[in-house]
């Protein structure tokens, strides 16, 4: 909000505490951002080892095994 007295302009900028995040808040918006990553994480590795196991599945189906 700008604000001028005779020759002096100043910015104030007014923050409104009630929307302002506690720490404890923040902390829990992190952990739980942290905790989705490392799922994802754990998702995509296991994805990646099943599509090794049929990979070789199939290689031994091919070669006439199992």
């Amino acid at each position: 909000m700008p604000v001028e007295i005779r020759e002096l302009v100043t910015r104030v900028d007014v923050v409104d505490p009630e929307s302002m995040l506690s720490p404890a808040v923040l902390e829990q918006i992190v952990t739980a951002v942290l905790d989705r990553l490392q799922a994802r994480e754990q998702a995509g590795r296991a994805r990646a080892s099943g599509f090794v196991i049929e990979s070789v599945v199939q290689e031994q189906r091919a070669k006439g095994g199992a």
